[in-house]
């Protein structure tokens, strides 16, 4: 049995896709140097429970599955161009730019995003992929906000394809919303769903589109919109608790793709939203107690530093390692109106539908929406040529600095998240048959055929049946190795629940 924990991609980068005339941006090549830095300073990255998967360019057929012949050909040409050919290129396009190793950048983001769904779908093994450029605006037809060709929406196209997964659930909490991604994958048909957490304001937030809202005639969509800014990550998992994580259990997907975008965290210049490293780990060990296969891939997240936390604590989330406790704080009341409109209008869905009934069974009224018209506020004003310079501008120093304060305090507490008390090595101890205690994080198991019977059930049989049959506890020496597990013993390894419990991390 493989002791791999976990799938990684990273992108180091060779030629960097950075915007190559002068104006300030905020999403640069130093997005990926400072997880890289920060995975390697951990220890992280060079550790054994990690497989890095290679990273492989997308076929132009692959891309083409999502995007138009015209569109490829178009991002194609600009590897050739000069810089002044590449900024009015842009102009064409939503706030992207481009330069001489796109093409090849874009490619490759794509293709190590197909590979990673791929090993996550067919291993079993959840996965993340630190890649750019992102992809989850980036339409059918056209790049946007930054994003060249949808990486998530080919990588789920191809597990289709492929026969890796039967359903696909596409969960973003990127704090933009998923239009791209909702347009690309209109078309797949019933067998992939995308859930969309984003900043909207009704509408008047980027990108200011009616479809990002509620109430839409997408059918593979759930948009969950964002009316407020400083939601915390109890707001988050409010909504994980209450609409996301019910929906993917009524779907019943095959594989879970993360739009894995750090935008909403504190300090964040695009987000405005407080969701902490903490936060971030526990909506992705949310979506792994669903016992489906993960697999992230990067989007956005500006805020360097919080960028590099947020990511090596989902990292930490997905080898099953402790995670810190996220702070208990009062749901905004914008995430209950969220969650009311949500249950009105996906009320033919099971899960809401029973909602609806158990108000009526406890004497309350059902969740009914009056106010579907007033979903949208907004106006879209921009229009091609775009601006390609003076979009963004710089926190100050000033404001920057009380953010890494904040960020190093938070980091600083999750350093002494107390290990659970559970013994974590068993021991064969040459004394009465049936002796059984802890001493020192010990098991201490006697000669007994009883006693190891016990284990045997303590460890299985309360979990699931199936496992006892396969299962055995052989200890046969006094030294730790020569004990052996049986398939079911090491099939727990594979159980969301007890992923944090170091006997079984074989």
């Amino acid at each position: 049995m493989s002791k791999k924990k976990v799938y990684v991609i990273m992108d180091r980068q060779e030629e960097r896709h950075d915007q190559p005339w002068s104006s300030y941006h905020i999403e640069t090549s130093k997005r990926l140097d400072v997880i890289y830095e920060r995975l390697k300073e951990s220890g992280l990255f060079d550790d054994t429970r990690i497989e890095h998967l290679p990273r492989r360019e997308a076929t132009e057929k692959e891309i083409q599955s999502v995007h138009t012949e015209r569109y490829v050909e178009d991002v194609k040409s600009t590897e050739t161009m000069n810089a002044d050919q590449q900024e009015a290129f842009c102009s064409k396009y939503e706030d992207i730019f481009v330069n001489s190793a796109t093409w090849k950048r874009a490619k490759l983001a794509a293709g190590s995003a197909i590979d990673l769904v791929t090993a996550v779908a067919i291993n079993r093994i959840p996965g993340i992929a630190f890649i750019r450029p992102p992809g989850h605006h980036a339409m059918p037809d056209e790049g946007c906000g930054f994003c060249i060709f949808n990486n998530v929406a080919i990588a789920a196209k191809e597990a289709l394809r492929c026969g890796f997964a039967k359903k696909v659930m596409i969960v973003d909490y990127d704090v933009h919303a998923a239009n791209g991604t909702q347009e690309c994958i209109e078309s797949m048909g019933d067998n992939v769903r995308l859930i969309s957490i984003h900043r909207y304001e009704n509408g008047t937030f980027w990108p200011n589109m009616p479809q990002t809202g509620i109430y839409h005639n997408y059918n593979n969509t759930m948009n969950l919109p964002l009316n407020t800014t400083g939601l915390t990550d109890s707001d988050y998992c409010a909504l994980f608790s209450h609409v996301i994580i019910p929906s993917i259990q009524s779907f019943k997907p095959d594989l879970i793709i993360v739009s894995s975008g750090f935008d909403a965290s504190l300090g964040d210049p695009e987000g405005y939203m407080n969701v902490t490293p903490a936060g971030f780990a526990t909506m992705i060990r949310m979506m792994m107690n669903t016992g489906i296969p993960v697999a992230a891939v990067l989007e956005g997240g500006y805020f360097l530093e919080a960028l590099a936390a947020d990511s090596e604590w989902v990292l930490k989330a997905l080898l099953g390692e402790q995670i810190p406790q996220i702070n208990p704080e009062p749901i905004n009341p914008a995430i209950a109106d969220t969650i009311s409109r949500v249950l009105s209008k996906y009320e033919e869905t099971s899960f809401f539908r029973k909602v609806q009934e158990l108000r009526k069974l406890i004497g309350q009224s059902p969740i009914e929406d009056d106010v579907k018209q007033t979903d949208y506020k907004g106006e879209r004003t921009v229009h091609a040529p775009y601006d390609t310079r003076g979009i963004y501008t710089p926190f100050a120093d000033e404001k920057v600095n009380k953010f890494k304060d904040l960020l190093r305090s938070l980091l600083q507490s999750y350093e002494t998240i107390e290990k659970p008390d559970i013994p974590c090595v068993f021991k064969y101890v040459n004394t009465d048959e049936n002796f059984l205690d802890v001493q020192d994080g010990q098991l201490l198991i006697g000669s007994g055929k009883a006693v190891k019977l016990f284990v045997e059930l303590l460890f299985i049989s309360a979990l699931d049946p199936q496992f006892v049959s396969d299962s055995f506890l052989d200890v046969k020496d006094t030294d730790f190795d020569s004990i052996r597990f049986g398939d079911g013993l090491q099939s727990l390894g594979s159980i969301p629940t007890f992923k944090n419990f170091p006997l079984l991390q074989l």
